[in-house]
């Protein structure tokens, strides 16, 4: 009667205590077993062809490449402004001298211009900032930065001296004026 009355009020310990000595007893007669060894034939394994890696035809790739979105009819503002000149900005250097590294096209080097040299294009370097430089093409002053900003873009054409762009006569600007307060480094010799 005192066995009946201990799990009588202790009934949760007495019900976890059943449930291990149920679960000894069935891992002790029942073990896991193991999983079978995999067959000769899955133990062989080779790298797949390269037919069957290829994710994409080249021709598809083509014609992706010549679509409107980045191919030939792209944005004509783009096409127009790099059709202007054939090299690219890709350093400036104001210590120990002025001079600033520019890409030509079709050259995998870099070619290094100081101020009163020409340019790939023929053009001649005027004045250079810490991310701005000044040149001459067809005795029209023109300017390019190093880093392009899409919201102020450089402004195209001919600048005056002031270095804001040169208005024709009937013709409103609607480039914007250079950023004030940046005044170009001419060398010192």
């Amino acid at each position: 009667m005192a066995l009946a009355e201990l799990l009588q009020r202790r009934r949760w310990q007495a019900v976890v205590a059943g449930g291990v000595l149920l679960g000894a007893m069935v891992g002790l007669f029942l073990p896991i077993r193991a999983a079978d060894p995999p067959s000769a034939d899955e133990a062989v394994w080779s790298l797949p062809n390269a037919g069957a890696l290829k994710r994409f035809s080249d021709s598809t790739f083509q014609s992706l490449k010549a679509g409107k979105f980045w191919g030939s009819q792209a944005d004509a503002g783009r096409k127009a402004s790099a059709a202007q000149s054939s090299w690219t900005l890709t350093g400036i250097l104001t210590r120990p001298t002025v001079q600033v590294a520019v890409g030509a096209a079709g050259k995998p080097a870099q070619t290094w211009v100081r101020v009163g040299e020409k340019l790939p294009d023929g053009a001649v370097l005027v004045a250079v900032t810490r991310d701005r430089i000044w040149f001459v093409k067809d005795d029209c002053r023109r300017v390019r930065s190093l880093y392009q900003d899409k919201t102020h873009p450089d402004p195209e054409g001919c600048l005056d001296a002031n270095g804001k762009p040169k208005v024709e006569a009937g013709a409103p600007s609607t480039a914007p004026a250079p950023a004030a307060g940046r005044t170009p480094v001419t060398p010192t010799h």
